[in-house]
Order: structure tokens, then C-alpha cells, then sequence
């Protein structure tokens, strides 16, 4: 972990320390006010647990910290993604509606747990369990958005060889297609699967876009170990026509599902 990750999480871990002996509490004690285990308490004092957004909201609000300490959250967040990525996370968190094209991974907004973890651990080899612990709770965390009271509009085409690699094994590949199952017949998410026999103008990585209210989109286009983004209007408007072609080339939702549902059987069956 860098110099500067090592400081922002320390900084969280030594804030919060300080504020419980302060106001003279166990960790037990602590953790009863925020509405969290004391082992979370006692995690990430120790820097060995992730705090997520809402338990720096409530340590704000339980210690008469406003902003202190959800401002410390965003810092250690951000640093939990590559330098080329966290500029993104915002985007995320602000749009109303997010299209996608994807042909290496499930999106991270509809990735279980133990499939984040088995992406970023073979991405990975030299990292301990606890840095990849720390990347995936991040990753999961963005997933938060989803559950708010107006969550953004997701459309996704998702390349077919995406959702036939077996990435983490059966089990966990299987418990990925089931969440993407439900995804999809969620309201407010489309997904569509662009199959082996299409031709298709993706080749060149995935696309994000982001649709704001009131402000123009943003895109967010990906390479081995970089990114960037595109704000330009001309290269922007580029981007939304070849996820435009992508969505043209891909299967209809419905069908996307039925063949999401037929790959997911035949895990079963090996």
C-alpha cells in the first residue's frame, strides 16, 4: 500500500480512536451507538476493515462531527481505486442514467462479492488477502447507489463470452448469473447480451456513459491498467453512436435473459 493510501486510512483509524477514548467508550460501547459490531469498530482502528459510507456518517453524527469524518471516507475510498479510475466514481454516484458496454467482466454495479474478489485476486497475485478485502468492499460499496430512493437508469450490453467464462469456478460464476438474472428483471435496468455470431464496432474496450440532469454526459472508456475520460463533445457523441451500433447488434432484452438463463443451466450441468 502507498505512502498515501497508509495516511488516509490512518488518518480515519486514528480520528475515530481518538473520539471513542475521548468520549471514554469501549469498543463495544462504540459500536452499539453507530449500530455496528465492535469488531468493525475494532477493524478498522486496526486498519484491517473498510469503513463504508454510512459508518462515517454515523460516527459524524454520533461524535458531533459533521463532514469530518465523511469526508476522510471519500479520500480513503478513492484510494481504493487506481489513479485512472476514482475520478469515475462521482460520475457514478451523480448520474441518471449509466449505459455500458462490457466484454472482460461483469459491471462492477452488478457484481457479487466473491466474483469481485476472484477478479481482483488474480489481477492481483502479490497483493495480501487483506489489500484485495479492502478493493472488493469498495467495488461493492459503489453498489449503494442502487438501493437509494431514485437510483440511476443502468443499460448494459454485456459481450456473451463474459457470461460463459467461468471466473471464480461454477459456484461463484452461478451466483453471478443469478444476480445478473435478477438485474435484468429489475425495473430500471436493461441488459442485453451481444452473441458470438454478431458482428459488432466494441472492439476497441468497454464504454461507460454518464447522463446527468441538467449537465452534459460524460464517458469513460478503458485499457489495460488506464482509462479516460471523454468530455469532448465530438468524441462523446462518437462513443454514444458505437454503443448505439452495440445495442442494434445485440440480442433484445428478453432474449438476452432466456440466453443468460440457458448458460446458467448449463453450469448445472457440468
Amino acid at each position: 500500500m502507498s505512502e498515501v493510501k497508509t495516511t488516509s486510512f490512518a488518518a480515519f483509524a486514528s480520528q475515530l480512536r481518538a473520539w471513542r477514548q475521548q468520549m471514554g467508550w469501549t469498543q463495544v460501547e462504540t459500536g452499539d451507538k453507530l449500530g455496528y459490531s465492535a469488531s468493525l469498530v475494532s477493524g478498522v482502528e486496526r486498519m484491517d476493515k473498510n469503513p463504508t459510507a454510512d459508518f462515517a456518517k454515523r460516527c459524524d453524527t454520533v461524535f458531533g462531527m459533521p463532514g469530518t469524518f465523511e469526508t476522510l471516507h471519500e479520500l480513503v475510498a478513492r484510494e481504493a481505486y487506481p489513479a485512472f479510475f476514482a475520478p469515475v466514481v462521482p460520475f457514478e454516484r451523480e448520474a441518471v442514467r449509466i449505459h455500458g458496454w462490457e466484454l472482460g467482466a461483469i459491471p462492477g454495479l452488478l457484481q457479487t462479492e466473491d466474483y469481485a474478489r476472484s477478479l481482483i485476486r488474480v489481477s492481483r497475485p502479490m497483493d495480501s488477502d487483506t489489500a484485495v478485502d479492502r478493493l472488493v468492499a469498495a467495488r461493492i460499496e459503489r453498489q449503494a447507489i442502487l438501493t437509494r430512493d431514485h437510483p440511476p437508469m443502468l443499460w448494459y450490453v454485456i459481450d456473451e463470452g463474459v457470461l460463459r467464462h467461468l471466473t471464480g469456478g461454477p459456484a461463484v460464476m452461478g451466483a453471478q448469473l443469478d444476480r445478473v438474472i435478477e438485474a435484468a428483471g429489475t425495473p430500471g435496468i436493461v441488459i442485453q447480451v451481444l452473441p458470438f455470431t454478431a458482428d459488432h464496432a466494441g472492439t476497441d474496450g468497454p464504454i461507460s456513459i454518464y447522463e446527468f440532469a441538467g449537465a452534459p454526459a460524460v464517458c469513460y472508456t478503458e485499457c489495460y491498467s488506464g482509462g479516460r475520460i471523454v468530455e469532448g463533445h465530438a468524441e462523446a457523441a462518437e462513443l454514444t453512436t458505437v454503443m448505439s451500433m452495440l445495442r442494434a447488434s445485440a440480442l433484445p432484452p428478453r432474449e438476452s435473459r432466456e440466453l443468460i438463463r440457458r448458460i446458467r443451466s448449463e453450469i448445472d450441468e457440468q
